[in-house]
């Protein structure tokens, strides 16, 4: 199995938002025949054809349409992770063990506190 490359999928979804290679490039900040060999690159790499280039600018193919639904929900996944990472790293998401003898949970202290670690970090899951 091939692993795609983000760095591709980055440029190839500009590319659709933009439907323009050139404009594309302009905002990714790298040379237009730079672009150009990224996107050869994932057509090589996946075996189809994603864009059609036009006159002016660039559409996708069906099998392109799909990529481009596929990659943006992917990279935004991936944008997400460092943050969950970081999350993680300060205690602020996982899971936290407690434990407590029968009657301590009728005590109202109990559940109060458990309702408020809740409110108060809700990435956390006690079990």
């Amino acid at each position: 199995m091939n692993m795609i490359e983000l760095r591709r999928l980055r440029a190839f979804v500009t590319v659709v938002e933009e439907g323009n290679i050139t404009r594309a490039a302009a905002r990714l900040h790298i040379q237009q025949p730079p672009l150009t060999r990224l996107l050869q690159g994932l057509e090589e790499e996946l075996g189809v054809k994603l864009l059609q280039r036009l006159p002016r600018g660039v559409r996708t193919t069906e099998a392109g349409s799909v990529l481009f639904n596929e990659a943006r929900a992917l990279l935004t996944r991936a944008e997400k992770l460092t943050e969950a990472v970081h999350r993680a790293a300060r205690g602020e998401q996982g899971h936290l063990a407690i434990g407590f003898t029968s009657s301590a949970a009728l005590h109202p202290f109990v559940p109060n506190l458990l309702r408020r670690y809740r409110d108060i970090l809700p990435g956390i899951t006690t079990l």
